[in-house]
C-alpha cells in the first residue's frame, strides 16, 4: 500500500463522525453537505504524502469551522424572506408606466450618487453590493488593502442612503 493510500484512509476513518458533527452544527440542512463537501475537497487539495489522520481531522474540522462562520455571515448581511412572509405593502401591486417610471428614477438617483463618489469608493461600492464580489476579491482586484476596501464600502454605502433618503 502506497503512503497516499495510508494517508487517504488515515483521514476517511474521521469522516463519518465528521459528517455527524456538520449535521448537528446545521440541523440536518444542505448546508452541512455543502461545509463538509468544501472542507473536504480542500483537504484533497493538499499533499497527501504528508498527511496525518491527526492533522487530516484537525484540518476538516477547522475548514468546516471557517466555511460555517462564512454562511452566517452572509445570512445574517442577506436576510431572506419568503414571498408570502412579506407585508401586504412589500408586494408589487403593477407592473404598469408608474412601476416602471419609479424603478426608473430610483435607478437614475442611484447613477447620480453614484457619479459623485471617488473612484475607488464607485469600484469597491459596485463590486461589492451590486456585483456581490467579496472584500477579498475587491482587494486583490484593485491592488487595495481590505482595510481600504472596507472603510470605501462603509463610506460609500453610507453617502448612497443618505442620498437616496433625501430623494425619495
Amino acid at each position: 500500500m502506497s503512503n497516499s493510500d495510508l494517508s487517504r484512509k488515515s483521514w476517511l476513518a474521521c469522516y463519518g463522525e465528521f459528517m455527524q458533527s456538520c449535521l448537528r452544527r446545521f440541523g440536518g440542512s444542505a448546508d452541512a453537505e455543502d461545509v463538509a463537501h468544501d472542507a473536504v475537497e480542500a483537504l484533497l487539495h493538499k499533499d497527501q504524502k504528508t498527511l496525518t489522520a491527526a492533522h487530516a481531522r484537525h484540518f476538516l474540522y477547522r475548514s468546516a469551522r471557517h466555511r460555517a462562520i462564512d454562511l452566517w455571515r452572509r445570512n445574517s448581511r442577506f436576510q431572506h424572506l419568503a414571498w408570502d412572509e412579506l407585508h401586504e405593502e412589500a408586494h408589487p401591486t403593477t407592473d404598469g408606466a408608474d412601476a416602471h417610471a419609479s424603478a426608473e428614477q430610483l435607478r437614475q438617483a442611484l447613477v447620480a450618487a453614484l457619479e459623485e463618489l471617488p473612484l475607488n469608493h464607485r469600484r469597491a461600492f459596485v463590486l461589492n453590493r451590486i456585483e456581490g464580489w467579496t472584500q477579498a476579491e475587491i482587494a486583490r482586484h484593485l491592488k487595495l488593502s481590505l482595510a481600504s476596501v472596507e472603510r470605501y464600502i462603509a463610506l460609500a454605502s453610507q453617502f448612497v442612503r443618505e442620498r437616496l433618503r433625501d430623494e425619495f
